[in-house]
This record gives C-alpha cells, sequence and structure tokens, in this order.
C-alpha cells in the first residue's frame, strides 16, 4: 500500500490522520510506502526541458523514476492531502504531471487513451477542506471528482477508488477531530473490502 502525503506542515490535521492510518495498516501486518511529498523535496515544476521528454514518456528527474518504480509494487493507493483552491495542492499537481508519463501511466488509442496502471488494485482518497461537504458539492460540483478521481486516476487505469472528504477542518470541534480519525481508522480496516467504485 503506497501512501502520498502532500501538506507543508508535519503538525498538521492531514499528519494526524496519515498516523493514524498507517498506525492500522501496521495492525493488520500490511506492507507499507509512506511518500511525504514536502519531507521528500520533490520539485513539482516541470521545465521546459522535461515537457520536450514528455511525449516520448522520458524524464530527466531522478526522483520520476524512483516514484514510478514504487508505484509499479503497490497494490492500493492512498492519497492525502487537503483541498486548495478546489483541487490537490501544488506539489501533488506537479507529481502528477511529471510522473504519470505518456507510454507509462497511459498510451494514445482510438477512440480514447488507455490507461496503463491497471495493476493497481484500488486507490483511496482522503481530503480535508475549509468549507462544508455540502458547500463543495453544490457550488463546486464535488470538482476533485472529476479532476482527479475521473480525470486523473481513471484515466491511467486506476477505476476502483473511494474518496472522503472532511469539510470546514478548521471549524470543527476536538471531538470531531477525533471521530474522523476513528472513521480512518475504519477506512484503513476496510482497505481491502472496498467495493469497487466505477466512473464512467
Amino acid at each position: 500500500i503506497m501512501i502520498i502525503i502532500d501538506h507543508p506542515w508535519q503538525e498538521s490535521f492531514n499528519h494526524a490522520l496519515l498516523d493514524a492510518f498507517v498506525e492500522e495498516l501496521k495492525k493488520n501486518h500490511h506492507k507499507i510506502d509512506v511518500l511525504d511529498l514536502k519531507k521528500d523535496g520533490f520539485d513539482p515544476r516541470m521545465t521546459a526541458e522535461e515537457l520536450a521528454l514528455y511525449g516520448e514518456g522520458k524524464f530527466l528527474d531522478p526522483k520520476v523514476g524512483e516514484y514510478q518504480q514504487r508505484i509499479m509494487q503497490a497494490d492500493h493507493l492512498v492519497f492525502l492531502f487537503p483541498i486548495w483552491w478546489q483541487v490537490m495542492p501544488a506539489t501533488l499537481k506537479g507529481f502528477l504531471d511529471k510522473v504519470l508519463l505518456h507510454n507509462w501511466a497511459f498510451v494514445d488509442a482510438k477512440p480514447q487513451p488507455i490507461g496503463k496502471l491497471t495493476h493497481i488494485q484500488g486507490a483511496t482518497v482522503i481530503t480535508t477542506s475549509g468549507v462544508s461537504n455540502g458547500y463543495y458539492s453544490f457550488v463546486y460540483h464535488n470538482a476533485l471528482k472529476s479532476t482527479f478521481l475521473k480525470g486523473t486516476l481513471r484515466f491511467c487505469g486506476i477505476t476502483n477508488a473511494r474518496w472522503v472528504n472532511f469539510g470546514k477542518v478548521g471549524e470543527v470541534s476536538q471531538e470531531t477531530r477525533c471521530k474522523w480519525v476513528n472513521e480512518v481508522r475504519g477506512i484503513a480496516r476496510r482497505l481491502t473490502d472496498i467495493p469497487p467504485v466505477m466512473y464512467k
């Protein structure tokens, strides 16, 4: 199980959720690979030189090759991050841009590209947001669902995905936060039993 987290503050609620998730997985003896993008010093910027190689599925940043190898060894991907400006933070966006390369994560085909990461049995996306779930759904139409779950994961062949968001994270009580931590522990315990959610 590969967990990818993007949050700059180690004392954040996102990291508390990460700790709880990992602790629960260890109880069930899962093999865990945690990638903290900020801690790892990943540079999300796409240079002109890198873009010139994109069409060939090549890269210059050695971390890209390392991350690709780690993804290839994973059965399940977990993404943990705050929703900023209705989508993921810049470092995770750059990770997707630079790592999910043409001819590696997908190939061109007609009538539509074909995802190649079909060895991934599923993905779990855990997010936090400053607005409520209802507001995010009504006003922004659950933007992350179309941009990330459909437009990225499904595009690359990962069709079994689950997303849970904890809204108004800056305003809720400590009791609510504890409840959410326990909910994340439950997700970790049930990880292998998550039913597939097919996004069409």
